[in-house]
């Protein structure tokens, strides 16, 4: 006969360990991707864009923000789905890193996160394995990040 005990243990682990993965999203300045946003709250997130393009496709709206070289693409009527970062006026993993991770930092600052893992990509890149679906690039010299990039499904 099963143990009651272990089972509501084995549940009660089950829930502690799906609930401690779930926490960790990744972010931009706080703001999650696979959320949704408009634009009243991305501007007022992240300031007034250098340059906005937006345009309605049959699945809703598309919408491209630039902050200099920096990227953000929100598709289906504001689902955060991309970004680019190229300087450092933007960070990565805010919610689950004192301070977030920015360009111009060791690609080493990924280890204190406590999940995922870097993976060596053939062209010397890493990917950022360990986030779901997201696809995350980091591009470096020498080990200081250039460039990060994360595109998720929509």
């Amino acid at each position: 006969m099963i143990n009651k005990h272990y089972i509501s243990l084995s549940i009660a682990l089950l829930i502690l360990i799906a609930t401690h993965l779930a926490s960790f999203a990744q972010d931009v300045n706080g703001m999650k991707l696979t959320e949704t946003y408009n634009y009243s709250y991305v501007t007022n997130k992240f300031g007034a864009p250098d340059r906005y393009w937006s345009r309605e496709s049959e699945f809703g709206l598309d919408e491209k923000y630039y902050y200099g070289q920096n990227f953000f693409r929100f598709s289906n009527n504001g689902f955060f789905s991309t970004f680019t970062l190229i300087d450092n006026r933007f960070a990565v993993f805010t919610l689950d890193l004192q301070g977030g991770i920015k360009v111009g930092e060791p690609v080493a600052k990924f280890n204190q996160l406590g999940f995922g893992q870097l993976e060596v990509k053939p062209d010397g890149s890493y990917y950022f394995r360990g986030i779901g679906d997201a696809v995350f690039e980091i591009f470096h010299n020498d080990g200081i990040i250039t460039r990060m990039v994360c595109r998720f499904p929509s």
